[in-house]
């Protein structure tokens, strides 16, 4: 929490990643980690755009052992006055995706668009709900207890679950938590 103070990050979006298939390639996940950074980016307009990404292992049901991805993301709307190509690419079919879906989903407008563009430029990603799911955030702490909740578990070290390369967090951190509570620093 100390580091989002200190960089004056503000999170706004939680953004959970899922792959249509089991994917127990560590080193790929943080390829693709490195595209959707890349996509963020290029739709806010903004390359100083805040991140944090974990890899999480499922430990149950048919994906078993394979990763998905978590991310913290500051407003993505934030420094936009006119939309980005990567934006525009996507506005008619999100459009239309917002009128004729049904009023059961709960995602605004924004967070559909950001969800198309995902969809539509990360190969990775099925074009499903389930493959793609954003949620505006405002209990930031208990998501990072959520996200870090592997630490030291199923042979998972921090390194392995923060994606030190692509969020911007330091990785000095990383020799500063503690083993039993991920939030407790030494």
């Amino acid at each position: 929490m100390s580091e989002i103070s200190k960089h004056g990050i503000e999170f706004t979006d939680f953004v959970t990643l899922t792959y249509p298939y089991k994917n127990v390639s560590w080193k790929n996940t943080v390829r693709d980690i490195g595209r959707v950074k890349f996509i963020l980016e290029r739709f806010a307009k903004n390359p100083n755009l805040k991140a944090w990404f974990f890899l999480e292992k499922h430990v149950e049901g048919k994906h078993q052992g394979g990763y998905h991805i978590h991310l913290l993301v500051e407003d993505l709307f934030k420094l936009t006055t006119c939309p980005s190509r990567l934006m525009r690419s996507v506005m008619d079919r999100t459009s239309i995706e917002m009128m004729t879906m049904d009023r059961t989903v709960h995602m605004s407008f924004k967070q559909r668009l950001i969800r198309n563009a995902l969809v539509k430029h990360c190969r990775f990603l099925a074009d499903n709900d389930y493959s793609c799911v954003i949620k505006h955030e405002e209990d930031v702490r208990s998501r990072l207890s959520y996200c870090t909740k592997q630490f030291y578990r199923y042979g998972l070290e921090p390194s392995d679950v923060v994606d030190f390369k692509n969020s911007d967090i330091d990785p000095n951190i990383n020799n500063q938590w503690v083993k039993n509570d991920p939030l407790l620093y030494k």
